[in-house]
């Protein structure tokens, strides 16, 4: 179908053109803060409800989202400290750089405080066609205002994470 009125998102129509485009804009609450959520469809796709259904469930469950993103970020940081320690050696003069320096006590900033000092700045959700893995994106970053590197947390429909991508 090419529009549908969905509970959660509304009034929602397939974009016109030849792109994937946005076709729903918001937000979600996480803890105290809210993230930019932002839902893309494809032209040819059509709208599915249970896609649709399938989103607004993990945006109302979005903690669990989180510690599921935030277990793959541990990880990915375990194995390869190269994204903590360019953000350590580029932004040292940053607050959360400082306190996680401090906080390390001579020692490297550990995988699980960097992982704990970041955060969500945006959810992609991509209601695609055809058996594209990744339909949920979460972006995390260290410091917003002082880098546009983030770690890209993909994930499948049903919340498992597929990777974690250093992106800008």
């Amino acid at each position: 179908m090419k529009s549908i009125d969905h509970p959660y998102f509304g009034h929602l129509e397939v974009p016109p053109v030849d792109e994937t485009e946005v076709i729903w804009e918001g937000t979600a609450a996480l803890g105290s803060s809210e993230v930019e959520v932002r839902l893309w469809a494809e032209p040819s796709s059509g709208l599915d409800t249970g896609e649709l259904d399938a989103f607004a469930t993990h945006l109302a469950h979005l903690p669990a989202l989180d510690t599921a993103a935030r277990a793959a970020i541990r990880e990915d940081l375990q194995q390869d400290r190269y994204f903590i320690d360019h953000h350590a050696a580029e932004l040292d003069d940053i607050e959360v750089i400082k306190r996680l320096t401090r906080e390390a006590n001579g020692e490297a900033i550990s995988a699980d405080a960097f992982t704990a000092a970041m955060h969500p700045v945006r959810i992609g959700l991509w209601h695609l066609i055809g058996e594209a893995k990744a339909r949920i994106v979460m972006d995390y970053t260290i410091d917003a205002a002082a880098s546009d590197e983030l770690l890209a947390v993909k994930m499948s429909r049903d919340g498992a994470v597929v990777s974690v991508d250093w992106e800008s």
